[in-house]
């Protein structure tokens, strides 16, 4: 059995985790890129006389802006999820190590999850931080749903021009809470699955196969399924600017009701299972591998 270097205390190279990471966000965007974009359609797409779903909506876009147009934003998402990747995982290697050892020092044990939690959570600020802005190009450029294409560098002229630097990190209120939240309950929910993993396996005396895939999956639908009202708030204030966090909660939900921070939560679903699933598997697969290549020289 592979060791797990998401659990509590483990140690890893920050080096090997930010290589590891980057080929993880990599991976994991190349293969998911159009369902994010049908994700974010659908969490923009304003009320209707008749419900938008997903089918429909990835119908009207290869009709009206082509097969291209599902890879809109995909050059900023690309840095966003090798940058994501690199500074989360680098960061939960170092705080997960770091605490492990304060809490030596100070002689106190917290609560695994409660551990987890807090170190998926200092993750999620730092990573946020660092790539928020590539986070909002994404979704500009996405949401974007005529024929013509922007380009990244058109988009940021603009940005410039009409918000100043501050445009880059519009919504970032919402959206720390939304993604630190996200990021400290996935990685209590990764640790809870690979524990519950452990016990199937040691009762049926059989290796799952793939299980690091398996818990990843499990924990990225659940963590979504929590914090999704908040990334839709924060999708809609990355296109909407000058609206505040809390005018834009009570307006959408006079307008839309408790289902509305729902809209897009299927396609949501099946972007964030493959997602989480690739991120993980491949995090430990490349974390392994460039662990040999270490020990080799």
């Amino acid at each position: 059995m592979h060791e797990d270097h998401l659990l509590r205390g483990s140690s890893v190279s920050p080096i090997q985790s930010l290589i590891a990471g980057s080929i993880s966000g990599a991976v994991a965007r190349a293969v998911t890129a159009p369902l994010d974009t049908i994700k974010i359609r659908l969490q923009l797409v304003l009320l209707q006389a008749e419900p938008v779903t997903g089918t429909r909506l990835i119908a009207n876009i290869l009709r009206s802006e082509g097969v291209g147009a599902l890879w809109k934003g995909n050059v900023p998402a690309e840095f966003l999820y090798i940058l994501y990747g690199a500074s989360q995982f680098t960061s939960y290697s170092m705080l997960n190590e770091n605490l492990g050892d304060l809490q030596e020092k100070m002689d106190i044990t917290l609560p695994k999850l409660l551990h987890l939690f807090l170190v998926g959570c200092g993750s999620g600020v730092f990573s946020t931080f660092i790539t928020y802005p590539f986070d909002l190009l994404r979704t500009r450029l996405a949401a974007n749903d005529s024929s013509e294409f922007l380009s990244m560098t058109r988009t940021c002229k603009e940005i410039l021009n009409l918000e100043g630097i501050a445009g880059f990190y519009a919504g970032i209120k919402p959206s720390m809470l939304s993604i630190v939240t996200y990021s400290g309950f996935f990685f209590c929910t990764y640790s809870l699955s690979r524990d519950l993993s452990k016990h199937i396996e040691k009762a049926y005396h059989h290796q799952i196969w793939g299980v690091e895939a398996v818990c990843g999956s499990v924990a990225g639908a659940t963590s979504k399924a929590i914090t999704f009202p908040l990334d839709t708030i924060r999708k809609r204030l990355q296109v909407m600017p000058h609206s505040s966090a809390w005018s834009m909660l009570v307006s959408h939900w006079k307008l839309h009701g408790v289902i509305g921070f729902y809209r897009g939560f299927g396609i949501s679903l099946l972007k964030t299972a493959p997602t989480s699933a690739l991120s993980i598997s491949v995090y430990e697969y490349a974390l392994r591998a460039t662990q040999k290549v270490t020990k080799a020289f």
